[in-house]
C-alpha cells in the first residue's frame, strides 16, 4: 500500500520535489495525489510537508520535520567495498565516490552529499554488504559516527 495525501494539501508542490519516483502529480495550490503504482514507501516526501498532509502506508500522518531531524544516509566505510550500487540506484545524485589512503582499497568508499539526500533509502536497499544506512543526523550510533577512514587528498 502505498502512501496518500489527503483533503488538508495547500499544493505548495514540496512533496513532489522530493519524490524519488515522480509519483506525486497536482496542481500548485490544489490537492495532490500520489500514484500507488510509483510509490515506493520511501517516506521523502512525509518530512518536507508543512501542513502534514501525507499519510504512510500504515495511514499514518507523517509529521513535517526541521533539516536536521530529516534522515540521511550514512556510510559505514569499513565495510563499503565501493561496489557504486547505491550511487547508481540514487535517484537524487546525493553518493559519490572519493578514494581513500587505504592501499587496499583502490575503488574508494562512498562519501554521502547531504544537501542532496532525502533519505529515501533507495541507497540502504541496493547495497549488498550493509554498507549503508538511513538515520536521523541526531541519532546516528557511535560505532557508525566513528567508522571514518582517512581520504586521500
Amino acid at each position: 500500500m502505498a502512501f496518500r495525501i489527503i483533503e488538508t494539501c495547500i499544493g505548495c508542490t514540496a512533496c513532489v520535489k522530493r519524490c524519488p519516483t515522480d509519483a506525486i502529480t497536482g496542481e500548485r495550490k490544489a490537492l495532490h495525489i500520489i500514484w500507488p503504482e510509483l510509490c515506493i514507501d520511501c517516506g521523502a516526501c512525509g518530512p518536507v510537508c508543512p501542513v502534514d498532509a501525507i499519510l504512510d502506508q500504515y495511514g499514518n500522518v507523517q509529521h513535517m520535520l526541521k533539516k536536521n531531524e530529516r534522515p540521511l544516509a550514512f556510510v559505514y566505510e569499513q565495510a563499503c567495498t565501493g561496489c557504486e550500487k547505491c550511487v547508481e540506484r540514487c535517484p537524487f545524485e546525493a553518493l559519490e565516490m572519493v578514494h581513500v589512503k587505504d592501499p587496499n582499497s583502490f575503488l574508494g568508499v562512498v562519501s554521502v552529499i547531504e544537501k542532496n539526500c532525502t533519505g529515501c533509502r533507495e541507497c540502504e536497499k541496493a547495497c549488498p554488504y550493509d554498507a549503508i544506512f538511513i538515520y536521523r543526523k541526531d541519532r546516528v550510533p557511535d560505532w557508525l559516527k566513528n567508522s571514518r577512514v582517512e581520504k586521500a587528498a
